[in-house]
């Protein structure tokens, strides 16, 4: 069986960090189970890969790994397996983890896709990737974003391409662009090019070598960029090719990269299409799609709902309230004349009459009070 061929590649989804940004809906569930348009964004992950052909998957866990361990169980037709990492300490350190797991099991050499579990491609993406890898005998082929915002280095690597001519070709699966340097979150006067590293990687087995030399980062982590490095500096050939053929900015990132709790809005809005009104008995509701209503909700007269609602079950909205790029969890009551924008709504919270907000994830305290926190 070639090394090359899909049976033998592994995909390596990073599910062990805290993610403190999304807090405080990590308190509750890990960043991997948090719920993209009715599906926690790791089954998200594992299907798109699925239905690009890949069906062998390496998971490694921590924080409510327990959690985590059971929703990915439910998933058929896939080989799992699941690896703990005591304590978060960076991509390089857990890809490790992983390399070192399937060795022990015999499973070598192997190649790797290895991903964080907040990030959401399509299978034609993920393919695009593969075709490039093996058109170009890569050593590493990066995802990337363009974006002339230099907002986006704070969360993102930059890299540097070799050729200034091949840019053209940043969409092209038989070439894309070849990478000589990349800085994880460079400052304003670092940055190299327009080009932005995602975190989703391709990696040839032979790489693995390189992860033992990572030191300790600034960060207090082994970085996967680190790695990169060493394969560049070693003569490897590291490609990368733009997935996202939209061009990037600090506010359409976070339909992509899941990083803080707007971007739980965001990526939900990206899978919503059309309406699904559920049983509205009001004729007098206005929809602007799209708007998602999950059933038993009670929706009562002169309600705007949309554009981008989503509404989980057993919710209460009273009358005149108006909702633009809100999610209301399940069992929310809203009183009357409520008006929210850019608004979560945690589950079982009742708002009060005339109540307004935006911008913002309102939840109970440990009193039970309404607790606004601001984006």
């Amino acid at each position: 069986m070639s090394i090359n061929s899909k049976s033998n590649l592994y995909v390596i989804i990073l599910a062990a960090g805290f993610g403190r940004r999304l807090r405080p809906i990590s308190n509750r569930i890990p960043k991997p189970l948090i719920d993209i348009n009715g599906e926690p964004i790791i089954l998200r992950i594992i299907l798109s890969f699925k239905q690009a052909g890949f069906d062998k998957f390496l998971i490694i866990v921590g924080y409510k790994k327990e959690l985590v361990m059971k929703e990915v169980s439910k998933i058929k037709e896939v080989k799992i397996k699941f690896v703990e990492q005591k304590k978060p300490s960076g991509m390089a350190d857990a890809a490790e983890l992983a390399f070192i797991h399937l060795i022990k099991c015999k499973n070598g050499p192997v190649n790797f896709f290895i991903t964080a579990a907040d990030i959401i491609f399509s299978k034609e993406e993920i393919l695009k990737m593969y075709k490039l890898f093996l058109s170009t005998n890569s050593k590493i082929v990066l995802s990337l974003m363009k974006s002339h915002d230099h907002e986006i280095a704070r969360g993102h690597g930059n890299v540097k391409i070799l050729h200034h001519s091949e840019l053209n070709m940043d969409l092209d699966p038989n070439q894309g662009l070849q990478i000589v340097n990349i800085i994880e979150k460079p400052r304003n006067n670092q940055i190299l090019s327009e080009y932005y590293s995602l975190p989703l990687y391709l990696v040839d087995s032979k790489v693995t070598r390189y992860f033992h030399s990572v030191k300790i980062s600034e960060r207090a982590e082994k970085e996967l960029q680190d790695v990169i490095k060493f394969s560049i500096d070693n003569g490897d050939n590291v490609r990368g090719i733009r997935i996202i053929e939209t061009l990037i900015n600090s506010e359409n990132v976070g339909k992509y990269h899941l990083t803080n709790l707007k971007d739980v809005l965001k990526m939900n809005f990206r899978f919503l299409s059309g309406k699904t009104p559920g049983s509205l008995k009001s004729k007098t509701i206005k929809i602007i799609e799209p708007v998602k209503i999950d059933k038993d909700s009670r929706i009562d007269n002169k309600v705007t709902l949309g554009p981008n609602v989503i509404i989980h079950k057993s919710c209460k909205i009273a009358d005149y309230c108006e909702l633009t790029n809100v999610i209301l969890n399940k069992s929310v009551s809203l009183g009357k004349r409520c008006k929210l924008n850019w608004c979560i709504i945690d589950e079982n919270a009742n708002l009060p009459e005339n109540f307004q907000a935006e911008n913002s994830y309102i939840t109970r305290d440990k009193n039970l009070d309404l607790e606004v926190i601001r984006f």
